[in-house]
């Protein structure tokens, strides 16, 4: 064999291991965004609305879960800006979902968990699929991701609370 097929060959193993082990992430967003079908239908949503729908944390619950992906991107060597986007999937995922009910519509519709697998599976396809500079900056974008929805729920919560007690307010004065 020749150096430049051994080298083709060297970068398929790799691409077949990376693949391998990137499993856990797709059952994870499958889980998430896809596992349930309506009868009848094409339609598929997973448990991210689902656990979205426990009051008071079900969407930080669901982005941990969620955020498990974003970790294994991180050590496949994902580029940097690549795993901005995915990040930025969870948030705008999370942020939306804060929303009783709309919030966890558009997370059946969004399906950030997916979204953020296709971006590792198109990386792990690629010819240039070389392995990016590793560092903390990874980490910290995930245990960012992970904060910001956190910071969102208990924000919500906040407001949420507020309201109620306006209610009560108006309520007992009237």
């Amino acid at each position: 064999m020749n150096e430049a097929g051994e080298q083709n060959s060297k970068e398929n193993d790799l691409k077949g291991v990376l693949r391998e082990r990137a499993k856990s992430s797709k059952r994870i967003s499958w889980l998430l965004d896809e596992c349930i079908r309506i009868p009848g239908t094409q339609i598929r949503f997973g448990l991210d609305p689902i656990i979205g729908l426990i009051p008071w944390g079900g969407e930080t619950i669901a982005t941990l879960m969620g955020a498990t992906v974003l970790g294994e991107a991180t050590k496949k060597g994902i580029p940097f800006k690549t795993l901005l986007r995915m990040g930025a999937n969870m948030i705008v995922n999370a942020g939306v979902g804060t929303i009783p009910v709309i919030g966890d519509l558009f997370s059946a519709w969004f399906k950030s968990n997916s979204k953020n697998y296709r971006m590792l599976n198109e990386f792990l396809d690629s010819e240039d699929g070389a392995q990016a500079s590793g560092g903390w900056w990874p980490v910290i974008l995930v245990i960012a991701t992970v904060g910001i929805v956190l910071l969102l729920n208990v924000l919500s919560w906040f407001f949420m609370f507020a309201f109620i007690r306006e209610i009560i307010t108006t309520l007992m004065a009237g």
